[in-house]
């Protein structure tokens, strides 16, 4: 981020400085996630179509985050950040540079900061909120995929853009303070003479995509059960995703990219679910025609013994 020419050399030097003290904010946190080991299996919930097309076609899709049923975590983490900003802008110059934060929220909206695309996992292969929510109201499948060969695969692949895997966090508290420290940060610095609309667009810009590196990695806490795996392509807005492809939702186009499982790791399909809700022989003969017909490799299918019938 090169700053404009009206920028003086002792301000451009304490923003660098700033931007490097915010980056090893985050730091702690992603380190201590990656050192985790990861399940052995993650599980993509679906249905009848969606179980044929991953393994007729060999790819799993990378939706647009905001085409999700529920963008929250990148909306919730910007918030978050927001909230922090407003609580702690005590100064005239700290309110209205909050104030300035929220118009260009609105104005420009954080989905044009960058393109995001994400396949969604679960440690849990047998949930019923999943099974109800992913998979049909419980008819549909879980495929569990081992996860080190598939996350291997993935972030090794040759795309562009950035890659990464981690399990979400859900845990508003760490985010919030995640956040509070970039605020206090950024308040030592307001009051320098920066104001002009170009810096006040680029500081604006640089927030935004703070708020929403860390909201990455973090998602309401509501939505714990779902023991979120996220595998995720970050593409910045100044570049063209190549790619794209998009597929129809009633009164919506979706945006997805594609991501050749079957290619990259052929061997990481372990286990099929079948939801409680399904017809046991049906589903179990249909999931078994499906991998006669595409798939090689031995793939053990097994049934939810979650009670449930869908009204």
């Amino acid at each position: 981020m090169t700053a404009p020419a009206s920028v003086p050399p002792n301000v451009q030097k304490a923003i660098d400085q700033f931007r490097i003290e915010t980056g090893k904010i985050l730091q702690p946190f992603v380190d201590k996630v990656n050192a985790k080991k990861p399940p052995p299996i993650i599980y993509h919930y679906t249905g009848h179509a969606g179980l044929r097309g991953i393994l007729e076609t060999g790819q799993l899709w990378l939706t647009d985050v905001f085409s999700l049923n529920d963008p929250s975590e990148l909306n919730h983490g910007f918030s978050l950040l927001l909230k922090a900003l407003l609580i702690k802008a005590v100064s005239p110059d700290a309110k209205n540079f909050a104030q300035g934060l929220v118009d260009f929220s609105k104005r420009v909206g954080i989905r044009q900061i960058g393109n995001h695309f994400v396949c969604s996992f679960s440690e849990s292969g047998d949930d019923l909120g999943q099974w109800r929510a992913y998979a049909d109201n419980g008819r549909g499948y879980a495929l569990g995929f081992d996860t080190t060969e598939l996350e291997t695969a993935f972030t090794k692949d040759d795309q562009p853009g950035y890659a990464q895997t981690s399990p979400l966090t859900y845990d508003d508290a760490q985010i919030e303070d995640i956040h509070r420290q970039i605020v206090e940060k950024l308040l030592q610095l307001i009051s320098l003479p920066c104001s002009s609309t170009a810096v006040q667009a680029e500081w604006y810009t640089f927030l935004t995509l703070k708020a929403l590196n860390a909201g990455l990695y973090f998602k309401h806490e509501a939505y714990i059960n779902e023991q979120e795996y996220s595998f995720l392509e970050a593409h910045p807005i100044v570049q063209p995703v190549t790619g794209v492809k998009i597929r129809y939702q009633p009164y919506s186009l979706i945006r997805y990219r594609e991501f050749n499982w079957r290619q990259l790791a052929p061997g990481a399909l372990k286990q099929i679910g079948i939801g409680p809700a399904a017809d046991r022989q049906k589903a179990d003969q249909f999931a078994r025609d499906c991998l006669r017909s595409f798939h090689s490799g031995t793939v053990n299918i097994s049934r939810s013994n979650i009670p449930y019938r869908p009204t």
